[in-house]
């Protein structure tokens, strides 16, 4: 018989709901037989299939309610405000509060949904993948870091763009379509200045990507060939770790060329943003004195600007991450061919 009272956390674990929730639901079955020598769009369609299209009508829900504000914001200065209205600004405020309610729990189902179908994608690419790595595991020459390595970051990298691949283009590129709409309707002359402030940052990021791309491809093969040397037992001591002090000192070179490239692009675009910004408060300035238009379209317009900046940074995110999937991908492709193929 036990002298001490037992503390019941210590014998069994506590309930908890999200843990409850997660144990019920499933992985998504792949919509056709998946197998990783397959082009990049293509895995992914067979891993996700039609789920991409429902996605995507979630994010196009986002994008609405995420829109409304944008005219909610205007009435509230030129039909509440300038016209002293209490109750009318009390019931667009409630209008606003509830409209912000509806979007943030929908953009939160948005988030699970994505984390599920990148989750399902993750778990199908490691599926194929362990096959290989026990097979590799046998072979006495072949070394144990690159495996870990593939299986590890690289196939989280990939699914993870596998989960928001669709939805977010989607969102992005629906929240742009609508934003612009309502303000080529607003009021085009200040639509044209925001257009000319938002178009170059495309071709800045298509011109950068490609440099980009070359060092998140050499990233992947220093890191595979650091997982090899750490695990390498067929050198002696002393050579292994000159070449690993080595490959280490490498890869700190390459990250910083990378966070130059990539922090350089995003400096450049908030700079564009910004003059953007000034260009729609110069211009909508302009046309209230001149009496052409109204303080509150020109403060809908700042509002609708940065909503209009916010998704094209969103969409080169997506290009950028697009574009270093792919590389991950493919060099995934060529480390399941063969350890000849995944040398960097």
């Amino acid at each position: 018989m036990a002298t001490e009272t037992e503390n019941p956390s210590m014998t069994r674990p506590r309930w908890n709901l999200s843990r409850a929730i997660a144990r019920r639901i499933r992985p998504l079955r792949p919509s056709a037989p998946v197998q990783l020598n397959e082009t990049f769009g293509k895995f992914i369609w067979n891993v996700t299939g039609l789920h991409q299209f429902y996605v995507g009508a979630v994010a196009i829900g986002v994008t609405l309610f995420n829109f409304i504000p944008i005219e909610l914001q205007r009435r509230v200065i030129d039909e509440a405000v300038a016209t002293k209205d209490i109750r009318r600004l009390a019931i667009l405020g409630f209008v606003y509060l509830a409209v912000l309610g509806a979007y943030s729990c929908l953009k939160y189902v948005l988030f699970i949904y994505q984390g599920w179908i990148a989750e399902s994608a993750i778990k199908t690419a490691r599926d194929q993948l362990a096959p290989v790595a026990c097979k590799r595991a046998r072979q006495p020459t072949e070394a144990s870091g690159q495996t870990a390595n593939v299986l590890g970051n690289e196939v989280d990298t990939v699914g993870g763009f596998v989960g928001t691949s669709i939805s977010e283009f989607v969102v992005n590129t629906s929240m742009m379509m609508s934003v612009f709409a309502y303000m080529i309707y607003m009021e085009p002359v200040i639509a044209l200045f925001s257009v000319g402030a938002v178009i170059p940052q495309f071709f800045l990021a298509k011109y950068l990507q490609r440099s980009l791309n070359t060092r998140v491809e050499r990233q992947i093969g220093l890191v595979r060939r650091l997982g090899d040397q750490a695990v390498d037992r067929s050198s002696r001591k002393s050579a292994v770790l000159h070449a690993t002090h080595r490959t280490i000192r490498t890869i700190f070179q390459n990250r910083i060329e990378l966070y130059l490239l990539k922090f350089g692009l995003k400096t450049l675009l908030n700079i564009a943003n910004s003059l953007g910004s000034l260009m729609v408060l110069l211009a909508g300035g302009y046309l209230v004195i001149t009496g052409q238009t109204t303080i509150g379209t020109v403060m809908a317009f700042v509002s609708g600007f940065q909503r209009l900046s916010d998704p094209t940074g969103d969409l080169l995110d997506f290009y950028r991450t697009y574009s270093q999937a792919k590389v991950q991908y493919r060099m995934i492709v060529e480390w399941v061919a063969g350890p000849s193929g995944s040398q960097a």
